[in-house]
């Protein structure tokens, strides 16, 4: 077995919550908490998280998978047990050889040592039969000192310790918008559930880390049965909080390796619901430093927004295994590692042409590799090729759209402006020009929605935003906003 520690991962690696056990779509999360519900994992769960494994084995050059979920999440172990498609299986035996899938490693020495929590015994044989006949697969800890290892361990729990009080402290506008709650829903979850949470880890034993097993057992799980029962309590808080606490959980290992993107599915909340926890003042922001909101442009919001639930669903892994030999796909990976990892370094923050530029460039290189991907799949369900990017500004009726380069006003905005302060929400629409409209989840149609900036006088910073964008300014009509209308319905980002 190869030993790595996270500094070896220098090829755009990935960690993603949608292989986590615990994670369902929002539209599924409801069906658990059904009487009558059948114990562990549908057929629906672990086909929308076998279409997240595809996703991101196309969108990352290396894939690290958390050990407990190679053999506790049937859309890992569905690939190698004997009963698998023998071309899947062979490439998932492939992916674990090139490491392009790394197991993580929490304390074991070896991927296929004796885990301390519960699992299926005849799952767990076969991946050991795997790993000691046909895969060696490469595994990464923080650290093969014990010592050192059981240090930077304790970073992640303590991270997700101290962070669970802080949940109730996002404010309730965002968690609306993030959890697609109403403000007053949102409102009553601070209040409620999140306020529980809150008093009950001050509770807990200042010494010892607060695990997420134990908060589903006290808040989440219905009583009677275990966290991997996947079962839930009845009420209309529990899900928007399991999301909340899933989030939370999944991004420890990569906050502290930095160099992993911890990706969240299309359909969950995204990760920068977390970033706003610190983001309490209410102090004004100059507008034409809107550029530094690119700061909160992680990679998790550009894939969400080329992207769509179940993008990737109909390509085998032996098509995605294809894919990834492609000049097509190299190129797009490319891109994506010099955006991430070049352009956003040392805390340096790109301008906005070079956002705009890197975007385009992106969407481009994606469509194509879309398109190879089409003429490689064996499913009969196709990928969509043509995509669009607009950047959109939007404030109390003005809306501002840049594409490629000119800066476009709705008809009349700018006399509908008021001396009143507002916010200035900005958005980069990825659209699906050519996308299936049969009602499937398969478009690939999204937007990225960046932290607001804090207008003073709206009239008067509209017109300083104007100036920084430069450009030539025409009038247009609203049909943009028909776009963005069909972009955030069910099954966009």
């Amino acid at each position: 077995m190869h030993q790595l520690v996270f500094d070896d991962l220098t090829d755009y690696t990935v960690m993603s919550q949608a292989l986590d056990n615990q994670w369902m779509p929002t539209d599924l999360a409801a069906g658990r908490q059904r009487r009558g519900a059948p114990t562990g994992a549908t057929e629906e769960t672990v086909r929308a998280a076998a279409a997240e494994l595809r996703r991101c084995l196309v969108n990352s050059a290396t894939l690290v998978v958390n050990r407990a979920h190679l053999v506790n999440n049937p859309a890992l172990y569905g690939n190698y047990l004997p009963t698998a498609d023998p071309a899947d299986r062979l490439a998932f035996t492939r992916l674990l050889n090139d490491r392009v899938i790394v197991p993580y490693l929490y304390t074991e020495r070896e991927a296929g040592g004796e885990y301390a929590w519960a699992y299926d015994r005849t799952v767990h044989g076969a991946w050991r039969r795997l790993i000691a006949d046909e895969a060696e697969p490469a595994c990464v800890r923080f650290s093969w000192d014990d010592t050192a290892n059981a240090t930077e361990n304790g970073v992640v729990g303590r991270y997700f310790s101290r962070q669970i009080s802080a949940l109730r402290r996002i404010p309730a506008p965002l968690l609306a918008e993030h959890l697609r709650l109403s403000t007053e829903r949102a409102q009553a979850l601070r209040q409620g559930i999140l306020k529980d949470i809150y008093v009950w880890a001050g509770e807990q034993d200042l010494d010892s880390d607060i695990t997420r097993n134990s908060l589903y057992r006290q808040f989440l799980t219905r009583p009677g049965t275990e966290p991997h029962d996947l079962l839930l309590r009845e009420g209309d808080q529990i899900i928007p909080a399991k999301q909340l606490v899933d989030l939370l959980y999944s991004v420890g290992v990569p906050a502290k390796a930095g160099s992993v993107v911890p990706l969240t599915p299309p359909d969950s909340p995204p990760r920068s619901v977390l970033d706003e926890l610190n983001q309490v003042t209410d102090e004004p922001r100059d507008p034409e430093s809107i550029g530094l909101l690119l700061r909160q442009l992680f990679a998790d919001d550009l894939h969400r927004a080329v992207d769509g639930p179940n993008s990737y669903g109909s390509l085998s892994l032996s098509d995605v295994l294809a894919l990834r030999r492609e000049e097509e796909w190299r190129n797009y990976i490319d891109a994506l590692n010099a955006l991430v990892f070049g352009r956003f370094t040392s805390g340096r923050v790109p301008a906005p042409d070079e956002l705009s530029e890197s975007a385009s460039s992106i969407a481009r290189l994606h469509a194509r590799m879309l398109g190879k991907a089409r003429k490689i799949s064996r499913g009969h369900r196709g990928f969509q090729r043509e995509m669009g990017v607009t950047l959109l500004l939007e404030s109390a009726g003005l809306t501002l759209q840049v594409v490629s380069g000119e800066v476009t006003v709705l008809s009349g905005s700018i006399q509908a402006a008021s001396a009143a302060a507002g916010p200035l929400v900005m958005r980069l629409l990825f659209e699906d020009r050519g996308r299936l409209r049969s009602g499937g989840r398969g478009g690939l149609g999204h937007s990225i929605t960046f932290p607001a900036v804090r207008l003073g006088n709206l009239q008067k910073d509209w017109q300083t935003i104007l100036r920084v964008y430069g450009g030539r300014v025409v009038e247009g009509n609203r049909g943009h906003r028909d776009s963005l209308a069909d972009l955030q319905a069910p099954g966009s980002s």
